[in-house]
């Protein structure tokens, strides 16, 4: 493990934070306030060249990184394909693909507390529960997507099924807001029958959002009457297969369609902002912006030392953007994202251009996840 100048970057953040003003008069009292812990970079390994998914925990407290979090903890590997993961409560929950489990962690040890077989009998079946995907959670209860064309409501007190939903084809990205789930069914990138699931909870009905510039929805958000997703678009003929029409795509109340970031091959949000990479296969461009949802304005970063980026995350807390890449490297047949071997990030300030740290992850970045606690702290006048 290795220290890192960011603890050093929060921890001066996190003063400013706590000594906000208030209006207040009770000069001995103590105020909630939320702190981020750390993040794990979830990192899916590589299927083809036989490599375990990890990940990759930054504590904030000692500013250091530790690979195969999972590992160290428990003394094994946690499996092929590690897709997603999600803290609630005082619990970290591990989506790992090809292992068709969920895995239940104490927040504090990372030690196992619990697995949960999305395939089981009590929970979807072999069919249904093949191939968890993407996390969320709500009212106790933790929701994961399969391929089985399936979202599970799992309590997460017992691990037990409560209810499940069918959704539509290979559905990816979930998101839960005012009693609604929306599910992002990407039809596995075939363009035949992708869209966007709105399920009312109360009821189980699905209200599925189908629309031409639905392609192969990815992620979901949703903020007040509009969702906003990532469509990664459609890629072209061989042997190029250019990637085409990747981008934000915001659906209002009426259920109409408009592209706010035309170019975007992952995303990332916080507060009223929508962080967007763009890196489209078949192409050497790279472009990263910063939507802003009540204004409409995009704003483009710069960050440097990004050789071939994977993904973006934001602190939901003070904003930092991190951006996860591949290294590079050169062959005869000339020069590539390196898929097996471990990857890195880059961490920025809020523009996503100023740089506050580096260290490496494992292989295969693809998400993050990130530990938000609360700390009490006095008043100040």
């Amino acid at each position: 493990m290795k220290k890192h100048l960011l603890s050093l970057a929060v921890m001066m953040a996190g003063a400013t934070l706590f000594t906000a003003c208030n209006s207040h008069d009770e000069d001995n009292s103590l105020v909630p306030v939320a702190v981020t812990n750390g993040f794990y970079v979830v990192c899916s390994g590589n299927t083809s060249s036989a490599i375990d998914g990890s990940l990759t925990y930054f504590d904030y407290n000692t500013g250091a990184a530790t690979q195969n979090a999972f590992k160290v903890a428990n003394g094994r590997s946690l499996g092929m394909t590690v897709n997603d993961a999600i803290r609630y409560g005082d619990k970290l929950y591990i989506v790992v693909d090809g292992e068709h489990k969920v895995f239940v962690c104490n927040i504090k040890t990372m030690k196992q507390i619990g697995v949960i077989d999305t395939t089981d009998g009590t929970m979807l079946g072999e069919e249904g529960g093949a191939h968890p995907r993407r996390l969320t959670a709500d009212g106790g209860n933790i929701y994961v997507s399969t391929y089985g064309g399936y979202v599970a409501a799992i309590d997460t007190l017992n691990f037990t099924l409560k209810k499940k939903y069918e959704v539509g084809s290979y559905p990816e990205g979930i998101a839960i807001y005012d009693g609604y789930l929306y599910v992002c069914n990407s039809d596995y990138g075939m363009g035949q029958k992708p869209s966007i699931s709105k399920i009312n909870l109360a009821t189980g009905v699905d209200t599925p959002i189908k629309n031409e510039n639905i392609r192969n929805p990815q992620e979901i958000a949703v903020a007040g009457t509009r969702a906003y997703y990532l469509d990664y678009g459609q890629y072209g003929p061989a042997p190029a297969y250019a990637q085409e029409n990747a981008g934000v795509y915001c659906i209002n109340s009426a259920g109409e369609i408009s592209c706010v970031v035309p170019n975007a091959t992952a995303m990332a949000t916080s507060g009223y902002n929508i962080y967007t990479v763009n890196a489209p296969y078949g192409s050497g461009q790279v472009s990263y912006n910063i939507y802003n949802i009540q204004s409409g304005s995009l704003t483009t970063m710069t960050p440097p030392e990004i050789e071939s980026p994977a993904c973006i995350g934001v602190d939901p807390v003070n904003n930092y953007i991190f951006i996860a890449s591949y290294h590079l490297t050169t062959s005869e047949w000339g020069t590539y994202a390196d898929y097996s071997s471990n990857g890195y990030v880059v961490v920025f300030d809020s523009t996503g251009t100023n740089k506050l740290d580096k260290f490496d992850c494992g292989v295969g970045p693809q998400r993050f996840a990130f530990s938000i606690g609360v700390k009490y702290v006095p008043y100040t006048f």
